[in-house]
């Protein structure tokens, strides 16, 4: 015959164990709250010159193919301005990719990298060939895109990292110029339209000259 008050010292023995591991258990719990690291801030707005990130040289063909694999274009500027919302004060090394497809210009009075980037200098007196130029306003500086040789028939794949240094209120001016209204269509050597991997705008192959421009990164100096 089971003994009753046996039977019951046991029950409220186990009650008071599973008590007690209930109480250790949200304790270990509570800790566990506690020493969670808090939220991670929430991101800011990027750096300024982030805001340069997308630009693009466009020069679209405007008529078809003039029997030399060659087109109209625009025969003035095509200007696009952007405007850096950060403080004067404020300097940024910026190390920037720009890829295109342009015609080769040879310019002078200034100074030639190992690609087609071109640091200050002028045309050269080149009143024809395609320039592609950024300027910067603070500190004042200007470079160009598609320093080469001039080639008839063909086009240049172009794609050059370089860095520069902008101030965080400057202007800079993303200027296209078909001076003559004629450029050479985008084809290479072997007249075969030429793709950049990776470019989806403009659509690929672009019909006519175009440049585009990526921010890597940017460091307050």
């Amino acid at each position: 015959m089971v003994d009753m008050r046996h039977l019951a010292i046991a029950l409220v023995a186990c009650a008071c164990s599973f008590r007690r591991e209930a109480a250790m258990q949200a304790f270990r719990d509570a800790q566990l709250v506690a020493d969670a690291p808090p939220d991670a801030a929430p991101e800011g707005p990027p750096p300024a010159p982030f805001a340069m990130a997308g630009a693009r040289w466009l020069l679209p063909c405007t008529s078809g193919d003039l029997g030399n694999y060659n087109c109209n274009c625009a025969p003035s500027a095509i200007v696009q301005n952007v405007t850096l919302s950060g403080r004067a004060s404020d300097q940024w090394s910026v190390s920037i990719r720009v890829r295109g497809v342009m015609e080769a210009l040879r310019y002078g009075n200034g100074t030639a990298t190992s690609g087609g980037w071109y640091i200050g200098g002028d045309t050269n007196g080149d009143n024809g060939d395609n320039y592609y130029e950024l300027q910067i306003s603070q500190p004042s500086a200007h470079f160009y895109l598609n320093d080469g040789t001039p080639t008839a028939q063909q086009s240049f794949l172009y794609d050059e990292t370089e860095t520069i240094v902008v101030a965080g209120d400057a202007t800079l001016t993303f200027t296209a110029n078909g001076q003559d209204g004629l450029q050479w269509g985008n084809y290479d050597a072997s007249h075969t339209p030429i793709t950049i991997a990776g470019v989806t705008s403009p659509a690929q192959p672009y019909d006519g000259q175009f440049a585009i421009l990526d921010v890597l990164s940017a460091t307050l100096l």
